[in-house]
């Protein structure tokens, strides 16, 4: 498992008041939240501001052969163990669509979706993250996972390390666009994710889940104050090629 990114670049300050008075989810694609779907950008380089990027051997960029509405989505092609994000202000809650070719076919622990920032109690750096790990009959087996990166450079810090697996049949799904949605609640202790429209109780957490590398297992997931939203694909493992699309952001904090 990942124990820290790549450099990054940082996203803009300025960024952050554009999800300021986003209290609740919109009714249509871009009714009043962050959202972008690419339709604007220039094909063949990676989306401007306020997004950023953090690579690793893969490449993203803005890419007209696929689309779930429009002519334009972003296209991530990574290769072996890497990173491909984009990186937009924080929020708690968003939904994306994502075409994905392939799923791993090995025991190879990824992330679609990642919620970064303080955490309330002590300002301590926290991950909570979205995807999966092993494979099971059908595909890839969806995950939520929850780290706190600062650990491993800083003996003060606390370690994590943590993870809640859903069903075995609670997999990516692969080779169509699928809707995923998240909410990270306003009580700071529930994760809720839901694909095309169909809630995943299964990979729902509350307080903590199901085991720690470095923790007991009950280790409450204290969940951060999002000052960054990563969206793309991360290998902690050799994986690979790996291809997909991502298309029709929209991020939005609930009240």
């Amino acid at each position: 498992m990942r124990h820290a990114h790549g450099a990054k670049v940082p996203v803009l300050l300025v960024a952050a008041a554009l999800l300021a008075a986003c209290q609740s989810p919109p009714a249509g694609l871009c009714a009043g939240s962050f959202c972008d779907s690419f339709e604007e950008a220039e094909t063949g380089t990676a989306p401007g501001f306020p997004w950023a990027t953090d690579l690793a051997n893969a490449t993203l960029a803005v890419d007209d052969t696929r689309a779930a509405t429009g002519r334009q989505s972003v296209r991530i092609d990574l290769s072996g163990k890497g990173t491909a994000f984009l990186i937009a202000p924080g929020a708690r809650s968003g939904r994306m669509k994502v075409f994905l070719e392939a799923a791993p076919e090995g025991d190879v622990h990824w992330t679609l979706i990642e919620l970064s920032g303080p955490r309330p109690s002590d300002g301590r750096t926290a991950e909570l993250r979205i995807g999966g790990q092993h494979p099971v009959d059908g595909g890839s087996r969806l995950m939520a996972n929850y780290e706190t990166p600062e650990g491993y450079t800083d003996e003060t810090a606390p370690l994590s390390d943590c993870w809640h697996h859903a069903e075995e049949s609670d997999i990516m799904p692969t080779g169509r666009w699928a809707e995923f949605a998240w909410d990270a609640g306003a009580d700071g202790k529930t994760l809720q994710v839901s694909i095309d429209g169909v809630p995943v109780p299964a990979l729902t957490v509350e307080g903590h889940g199901q085991g720690c590398l470095h923790q007991p297992a009950d280790y409450e997931w204290e969940l951060p104050e999002v000052t960054e939203v990563h969206l793309g694909w991360e290998s902690y493992q050799p994986d690979g090629p790996r291809h997909l699309w991502i298309d029709d952001v929209v991020l939005w904090n609930d009240d």
